[in-house]
């Protein structure tokens, strides 16, 4: 049994005043609806952007499914790292294991590590279980460190350290809650799952602790939103064994929490068996007011009506929105942003809307100011024939659009490269030097497009056109 910070009659009298207030914000909760409305700050609206992580091609991939992301700009505490970037997953069916993937963008793309898994269901002297999953990792500013939140059994939440984001270092006493602990603080003794956890460096003002856990728990066999803390980030003490029910949003279980903070405002995030969905907690966590669904993804592409565990950054002005896509057990991680990719839709170098021709490209960093994590020059400076690259976006309908092409500048570029935009069929041919304004957007013109994906509307670069080492980089179709 963990140790309560409280005296036993303090947890008993804080338990039953969390109760009243839930009960209280009920009862009021028809009468205050329109204050609460008129209090409300927008939620973000979130665009699904495509799939970062991707099972058919990855090297450690023992099931063929991987959910619950991770994101942390580990260059904001560490120095030396793979990339700014480090997204942590996991497959969920047995044998499981922690993997982790790095990109210098937050968008990425990702590219898997090489050493996995992380942490694996058989650690000698530690456990042998039968599977390890769903990664939580979060910097902790009073170690130091990376701590890494997981289960393993399903009834048991670990903890492991890094000084890396790779290399993790498992204590023996590495459990930070379990459904015993649950049981033993007075909440349901049918509680048989403690995990799926997200801990987060916020101090619930009635507890004093500084380090919040929400985690899944299985009530009878009634998946809901629980509620730990801790003042060490290692041994958690349960708190509210049923702090979001599933039923008021039409579920029958829910899972894959995270907390998360907007205009003054504290809420819960979670997903039920299609939607995410989200509920307004306070700062006490004594509130449970249902606001119904967050993100409600598509019934096509990679989501198939499908999103779950969503993981919110904040970064370059945007809310951006890890989550597992498509069918249970055959999930994907995907990526999306505040960004309407029918409203600004930009085609890089590593889209999958670009085409170049079968040889005379390479890649290269050299020349800073690119889009994503590369950009693609032509070898032959003196303008080899046949040398040619193509931006293809999807055009969700007939529509005006501004596009914009990006470069890397440098005296051995060419001054007079040839851009060509097909819109509708109708082609414009575009000039422009890039031995200058490298780094930033440069308007070709303003053209209207067809709906759908075809080669009467896309915009090529024929490297021929001029002497100088052409570079093709991006192109941005911004609605007009």
């Amino acid at each position: 049994m963990k140790t309560m910070h409280r005296s036993g009659f303090h947890e008993t009298y804080q338990n039953g005043v969390t109760l009243m207030k839930k009960q209280l914000s009920a009862l009021l909760c028809s009468a205050l609806s329109l204050t609460a409305t008129l209090a409300f700050a927008a939620k973000p609206t979130f665009y699904h952007q495509g799939v970062v992580i991707n099972t058919d091609t990855l090297n450690y991939n023992p099931t063929d499914e991987v959910i619950f992301p991770s994101l942390l700009k580990v260059t904001d505490h560490i120095s030396g790292a793979l990339g700014n970037y480090y997204l942590y997953y996991a497959p969920h069916d047995a044998p499981g294991g922690i993997a982790v993937a790095y990109s210098n963008t937050i968008e990425g793309p990702y590219t898997e590590y090489s050493n996995l898994p992380l942490i694996s269901n058989n650690e000698p002297s530690r456990w042998n279980v039968s599977h390890i999953s769903s990664p939580n990792v979060v910097w902790m500013e009073e170690y130091g460190k990376f701590f890494m939140y997981y289960h393993g059994e399903n009834n048991t939440t670990r903890w492991a350290w890094s000084w890396d984001g790779l290399n993790w270092n498992i204590a023996q006493d590495n459990v930070a809650v379990t459904t015993a602990d649950f049981h033993n603080a007075g909440f349901s003794t049918s509680i048989s799952e403690t995990s799926y956890a997200r801990v987060f460096d916020y101090e619930i003002p009635t507890w004093g602790d500084r380090y919040t856990m929400v985690l899944m728990v299985n009530d009878g066999g009634q998946r809901k939103i629980a509620l730990a803390t801790s003042d060490d980030g290692k041994d958690f003490t349960p708190r509210d064994g049923s702090l979001v029910s599933p039923v008021p949003d039409g579920q029958s279980n829910i899972s894959g929490a995270f907390y998360w903070q907007d205009a003054g405002k504290h809420y819960v995030l979670y997903h039920g068996s299609s939607n995410i969905y989200y509920t307004e907690v306070g700062a006490n966590f004594n509130l449970e007011n249902h606001q119904g669904v967050f993100y409600d993804p598509t019934s096509g592409g990679a989501e198939q009506n499908k999103a779950a565990e969503p993981y919110l950054v904040y970064d370059n002005n945007q809310w951006h929105m890890f989550y597992s896509v498509g069918a249970r057990l055959s999930q994907n991680i995907g990526y999306a942003n505040e960004t309407n990719p029918a409203v600004d839709m930009i085609i890089d170098n590593n889209s999958s809307g670009f085409l170049t021709s079968s040889s005379g490209w390479n890649s290269s960093t050299s020349t800073s100011g690119y889009q994503g994590s590369d950009y693609l020059y032509d070898v032959d400076a003196a303008g080899g024939s046949n040398v040619w690259a193509s931006w293809r976006p999807t055009f969700p309908n007939t529509a005006t659009y501004k596009v914009y092409a990006r470069w890397t500048s440098h005296s051995n570029r060419p001054d007079n490269i040839k851009y060509k935009v097909y819109a509708q069929g109708q082609v414009t041919e575009v000039y422009r030097d890039q031995t200058i304004n490298g780094g930033s957007w440069q308007l070709l013109g303003t053209f209207t497009f067809g709906a759908g994906t075809s080669d009467a509307n896309r915009v090529t670069l024929d490297a021929a056109s001029d002497s100088g080492h052409t570079i093709a980089d991006a192109v941005r179709f911004v609605l007009d």
